[in-house]
């Protein structure tokens, strides 16, 4: 079983992940009177799929998966990832392929180069894959980032997300989207109080999760926990889209 890494805990790499948000921003601004949740699934395991991407198609929603696509066919703390076939399925039957870097590295502990180079041989990995869509969105591993790459990377992909919990209310940073983990007891407690919360302030929540399953790891949830969050969701009024498809409707409606 591999040791799941962890970022830097040191007070400098505290400092600057409190200042990152303040940084080389890309901002839309827009208003809602109905709100948007996405739900996500980073890396990803299989159980994102039997316990989430399915349930999610039984109410006719769709999600949007950043594929780290070094991980095929690992067996780690999520449990066992996704493989090959899975790729073109999930993109067939509506859900959105995103991106992350190939194996699942540290955005912040690498140079700006090799960043470029893990993401291009992501897509090209994927591309192998059978998948032939476009890559737009990627997901920052481990929520890790710096002001150059989100300037960098910002003319490369239309939305970055990062993990920083939160509702984009009013407006949102492109190039550091915000995101609310499904993550087992706790966390879970809060992100259903936030989905409770956007029937009086809409906004566009983005929710993501791992391995669902009924021992998750510490980055995952139980299966009913994940039901849970759904059922908050459809009574919330909130319509359900991609990242993708979010970014499309608050452009066309708000430019």
């Amino acid at each position: 079983m591999n040791i799941p890494y962890q970022p830097s805990t040191s007070l400098s790499a505290k400092i600057s992940r409190k200042m990152l948000p303040l940084l080389a921003r890309r901002n839309i601004h827009f208003t809602l009177d109905k709100p948007i949740v996405s739900f996500t699934f980073d890396d990803f395991p299989r159980s994102a799929i039997t316990n989430g991407s399915d349930i999610l198609e039984r109410e006719g929603w769709r999600a949007t998966f950043y594929v780290a696509a070094g991980l095929t066919g690992e067996n780690n703390h999520h449990g066992k990832h996704f493989v090959s076939e899975d790729i073109p399925g999930l993109a067939n039957r509506g859900h959105e392929i995103a991106g992350h870097t190939y194996t699942h590295v540290d955005c912040d502990r690498l140079g700006y180069a090799e960043t470029l180079a893990e993401i291009k041989r992501n897509k090209e990995a994927l591309a192998q894959m059978g998948y032939k869509g476009k890559i737009e969105h990627f997901a920052y591993p481990f929520g890790a980032a710096n002001a150059k790459l989100k300037n960098g990377l910002q003319n490369k992909f239309r939305t970055l997300r990062g993990v920083t919990p939160g509702v984009h209310i009013g407006k949102a940073d492109l190039n550091a989207l915000k995101s609310t983990p499904l993550y087992s007891g706790s966390m879970v407690d809060n992100a259903m109080q936030t989905i409770k919360g956007l029937s009086n302030r809409p906004g566009w929540l983005i929710l993501f999760a791992h391995d669902i399953r009924q021992t998750p790891s510490q980055w995952g949830c139980t299966p009913e926990e994940f039901s849970s969050a759904i059922k908050a969701v459809k009574q919330s009024g909130a319509q359900v889209l991609t990242v993708g498809a979010a970014l499309d409707q608050l452009e066309a409606q708000h430019g």
